[in-house]
């Protein structure tokens, strides 16, 4: 399969109905393997967690389903992030990649979770969704600033880490920074 020789379009609608269109050829070539290894191993350790009240072989059983689950669900998440990557209008791309695709990825995760009869859900999918979001808005951020990327478009693990201390230190200031942007341009008008 011929990986993508063209950049995702820049307008959000046209990006998703790109993405929905031809899902091969969007989605495979750039899944990330980086967002789902991340995501894997920190969820999987919250659903052993949060289900070891029912036993050692429950909470083992959560655990691997929650692993399974999320190398797919993160790596598809980071796919579509770097496909969104410079969406615009910005607000809704932030919105889609912070909210929506992490609750998407939640009703899908209840579906497997009651499917197998995983006993304790509520702290596990609670703290899955919030550390989905998070790690989602992170990966997308970071995608925009040229780093987690994977198909044509690879970065290295070398150059991500390398680039990771700017970009977490980026990631941590966008809030106090638009509040300030905001506040400077409210009282200028």
């Amino acid at each position: 399969m011929p990986e993508m020789t063209t950049a995702p379009p820049e307008d959000l609608q046209l990006a998703l109905s790109a993405m929905l269109r031809n899902p091969l050829k969007t989605l495979v070539p750039p899944w990330s393997w980086k967002a789902a290894a991340l995501s894997a191993s920190v969820r999987a350790i919250t659903f052993f967690t949060t289900n070891l009240r029912s036993g050692r072989g429950e909470a083992t059983k959560a655990m691997l389903v929650e692993a399974v689950f999320a190398i797919f669900a993160g790596g598809l998440v980071g796919a579509i992030s770097q496909q969104l990557r410079r969406a615009k209008p910005l607000w809704a791309t932030a919105l889609l990649v912070w909210m929506g695709l992490p609750g998407a990825m939640l009703l899908v995760q209840l579906f497997v979770h009651e499917l197998v009869g995983t006993p304790h859900l509520g702290t596990g999918l609670l703290l899955s969704f919030c550390f989905a979001s998070i790690c989602s808005a992170f990966t997308w951020y970071a995608m925009r600033q040229g780093a987690m990327l994977g198909g044509i478009d690879q970065t290295t693990i070398r150059h991500d880490f390398r680039a990771f201390p700017g970009i977490m230190l980026g990631f941590l200031l966008v809030v106090p920074r638009t509040v300030i942007k905001l506040r400077t341009s409210s009282t200028i008008s």
